[in-house]
């Protein structure tokens, strides 16, 4: 049986300048690195203290979440790149009401090929990019794994694990906030838990 926990990353500067966080890479704030530690110290005393693996996203606040939470767990984590957040294209590190002011309008029905921007991913497309990762990680020998990613890309593996499609996400998705965690466990027969979804610990 393999247990995986998704932990999205704590909070970050743009969580609280108004800006839009995809593929700019922010800072955690002092709060931020202060939720991190305290959820290693968590995840240590729910047993996480050796023989896990971590994968993590190579974007700054998600880098700064797992180094937190390795003061506690002293796991050398592995960078995937395709643990990124959506990259919003031009929408990348703006303000929030210019986002909303430029994005091109969805529709009523969903959507998974839309992009709010041109250079924007769609839906799909992010699907397309996590699901390498996905099926690495449900296929290695790891049995205990936590990811270290972001609010979007987790979401989507939430989808995977609960055996969605993309198109599916237009009637039923997760979303968390910072410094969330979920919890699976996958049997060796597919089977899949959801342990618990977008806990927080404070």
């Amino acid at each position: 049986m393999k247990t995986i926990i998704l932990v999205q990353h704590t909070q970050s500067e743009h969580h609280v300048n108004g800006h839009i966080g995809a593929w700019q890479d922010w800072n955690l704030t002092n709060k931020g690195l202060e939720q991190a530690f305290r959820i290693g110290e968590w995840l240590r005393n729910a047993g996480c203290d050796g023989g896990w693996s971590m994968f993590v996203s190579p974007q700054r606040r998600a880098m700064q979440t797992a180094e937190e939470i390795n003061r506690s767990l002293g796991i050398t984590p592995v960078v995937r790149e395709e643990l990124r957040e959506v990259n919003a294209g031009e929408g990348n590190g703006k303000t929030r009401e210019w986002y909303r002011e430029h994005a091109a309008p969805r529709g009523a029905a969903f959507d998974p090929d839309h992009r709010d921007f041109p250079d924007a991913e769609s839906d799909r497309e992010l699907w397309n990019r996590i699901m390498p990762f996905y099926r690495d990680m449900t296929a290695s020998s790891a049995d205990r794994i936590i990811v270290v990613s972001h609010g979007t890309t987790i979401s989507f593996l939430q989808s995977m694990l609960s055996g969605q499609s993309v198109e599916d996400r237009g009637r039923f998705r997760c979303n968390g906030s910072s410094g969330s965690l979920s919890r699976y466990t996958v049997e060796d027969s597919g089977r899949v838990t959801a342990v618990y979804i977008n806990h927080h610990i404070d």
